[in-house]
């Protein structure tokens, strides 16, 4: 797996873009054709797949450890990072189909609701990016931004390379030092700026033709370096991160029926990403299912949670723990991020030690410092008002009888 700081956080003026270079990644080279590459990988029984986010973007080959199919495989995956080919009729098609994704995210409340909520929190800071683009800066990119960007951020000083599977350590460093080479050496990305988080409370309503009202609430959290990762962990696995047992499923949905789902997180990006809360109700209900919800969580905030529930969402993240890390693409996912982010080496075997080493006090320290329930930013996409009912029919039997029917 090879990560690149080439995220929408580096699309400047050409939201979309970052999407763009990965999206066309595997649609050849300066050497050999989409199709080409295609069955280059098939012949070889290897997997290649390329995506990006905020944060990154990856390349990703999944291929047989024995030789024979390892390094021929690995030469066409450094030929794909380092020579992708950015042909025109490739971007029309590509430029297309991301149109349909961003109409797809205009038909959705829930995906309007996502990405009013970044660009309203962050507002000028590249997080704020539509990872996907609008149709107006999708339809402003060129071959030559595309190309341009690969030349920037696709480059060794600039990467992340993981390797996980059978093979031992001067192996892996060959391949390691193989796939450098394919790469233009190039500079890191510069650090992104801090993300401040909101000064004052602000609401958003985007009126939309749906059955349910969706809703997103949050502030800007927390770094992935952030020293309060796992107290808030611990945390929000209470509030309202996993199964029917949190404070926010029990009270919206278990015991007024508000909701079918509502689920909150800390999202940690290279800098502070955000803490949300979100969920569907009915319009006639979205204003007290908002109101209770503000209410928890002010509650929790302000006084924690007793010593018995923290035990029990630890016992529960650390027996959920191993299932994480239970194959290669997991544990590749890990150290990915370990070393994207500039984790300590032992992150995954401190893992467990670390979870169990968090208190009650820690938790409700960590939330105080991080989330602040009367400056939150609310979304609201939907119907508020009930939709106008239509006309009632005029009467058209014989009148009623006097004092009305019996």
């Amino acid at each position: 797996r090879l990560l690149f700081d080439a995220g929408a956080a580096r699309d400047g003026a050409l939201a979309g873009l970052a999407s763009a270079v990965s999206g066309l990644m595997s649609e050849g080279t300066r050497q050999r054709g989409a199709q080409a590459v295609a069955e280059g990988f098939e012949q070889l029984g290897a997997d290649f797949r390329a995506d990006s986010f905020r944060d990154m973007a990856l390349l990703e080959l999944r291929v047989l450890s024995d030789p024979a199919q390892r390094d021929p495989a690995l030469a066409l995956f450094a030929e794909v990072a380092a020579e992708p080919l950015f042909a025109d009729e490739a971007w029309g098609r590509l430029q297309e189909s991301m149109r349909m994704s961003q109409r797809q995210v205009q038909q959705s409340p829930a995906g309007r609701a996502g990405q009013l909520f970044y660009q309203r929190l962050y507002a000028r800071h590249p997080y704020a990016t539509p990872p996907r683009g609008v149709p107006e800066s999708v339809g402003a990119i060129t071959p030559a931004d595309l190309k341009a960007f690969h030349a920037r951020y696709y480059v060794a000083r600039n990467a992340v390379l993981v390797l996980v599977g059978d093979i031992d350590r001067a192996s892996a460093e060959q391949v390691a030092a193989r796939i450098s080479r394919s790469l233009p050496g190039g500079e890191a990305a510069p650090a992104l700026p801090p993300a401040p988080p909101l000064k004052r409370a602000l609401r958003v309503h985007d009126e939309f033709p749906s059955q349910q009202v969706h809703v997103v609430l949050g502030d800007v959290g927390v770094s992935r370096s952030d020293p309060d990762y796992f107290p808030l962990l611990v945390g929000n696995e209470l509030l309202g991160g996993s199964g029917f047992g949190t404070l926010l499923t029990r009270e919206l949905r278990e015991r007024r029926g508000l909701t079918y789902s509502v689920t909150s997180r800390f999202i940690p990006m290279r800098v502070a990403g955000p803490f949300q809360i979100s969920f569907s109700t009915r319009h006639d209900q979205a204003e007290d299912a908002l109101r209770l919800t503000r209410k928890l969580l002010a509650r929790f905030v302000a006084e924690g949670a007793p010593a018995q529930d923290v035990q029990a969402a630890i016992d529960s993240l650390v027996q959920a723990f191993p299932r994480s890390v239970a194959n290669n693409e997991q544990v590749a996912n890990f150290l990915g991020m370990i070393g994207f982010y500039g984790l300590p080496d032992d992150f995954i075997g401190q893992y467990i030690a670390r979870l169990r080493a968090v208190t009650p006090a820690q938790v409700r320290a960590a939330f105080r410092r991080h989330v602040q329930p009367d400056r939150l930013l609310v979304v609201t996409v939907g119907r508020l008002e009930p939709p106008p009912h239509p006309p009632k029919t005029p009467h058209r039997g014989p009148p009623p009888p006097p004092g009305g029917a019996r």
